[in-house]
């Protein structure tokens, strides 16, 4: 902080995109309700080492020096909802949250979605049933890039984004290129850009 002309530890969080409370956690300590020590994730130890300029090996080795719980290191993106591709069902979602890499834990902007039906199992990444996909929800996309939508009703929905014929951005209900496009009307609102297809046991 003192390198960086600042005296506060918020200024100096907010300046290197280190969670205030995080950044305390790393400084001082915090202790959960069950009385165990709150250790820093390594989404703020990345930062963190970025900010001080040292590796991040290196933090990993100061807060978890037992590595005993190496698994609450890998970040993870929630799982926010089943995605309607031409499935039926309500049942829980699981897993939960799934691990990702680095790069899109730090975009802070990545969530993931559970697949229900197959209408996307086409093309050169078919997405199947039970697939994990994951959106990254600051890219809205353009025309020929897939897409999580929401509806008006709060469903949501795989689609292929594509030109329809007056120029204006449509939908295709599948990946199939012979199904009818459908214009993107107002009760459909571009959740992101697909990224990433997983299979469900990996």
């Amino acid at each position: 902080m003192r390198r960086d002309g600042i005296t506060r530890p918020d200024q100096w969080a907010d300046k290197w995109g280190i969670g205030r409370t995080a950044l305390r956690t790393a400084m001082v300590g915090r202790q959960s309700q069950a009385g165990t020590w709150v250790r820093p994730d390594v989404r703020t130890l990345s930062r963190l080492g970025k900010a001080l300029g040292v590796p991040l090996i290196y933090l990993i080795e100061q807060f978890y020096d037992d590595l005993g719980d190496a698994q609450a290191l890998w970040p993870q993106v929630p799982v926010i909802g089943w995605i309607d591709a031409g499935g039926v069902g309500e049942e829980d979602i699981q897993p939960k949250y799934v691990p990702v890499n680095m790069d899109l834990a730090l975009q802070g902007t990545v969530v993931a979605f559970r697949v229900r039906g197959n209408s996307m199992c086409s093309g050169l990444r078919p997405i199947y049933n039970g697939d994990v996909i994951l959106v990254d929800s600051q890219n809205k996309s353009r025309a020929g890039s897939r897409v999580v939508a929401r509806r008006a009703d709060g469903s949501y929905v795989c689609r292929s984004l594509a030109l329809g014929p007056t120029s204006t951005l449509s939908v295709r209900p599948s990946d199939n290129p012979s199904s009818a496009m459908i214009p993107l009307s107002s009760e459909e609102e571009v959740v992101g850009k697909i990224v990433e297809i997983r299979s469900f046991d990996t």
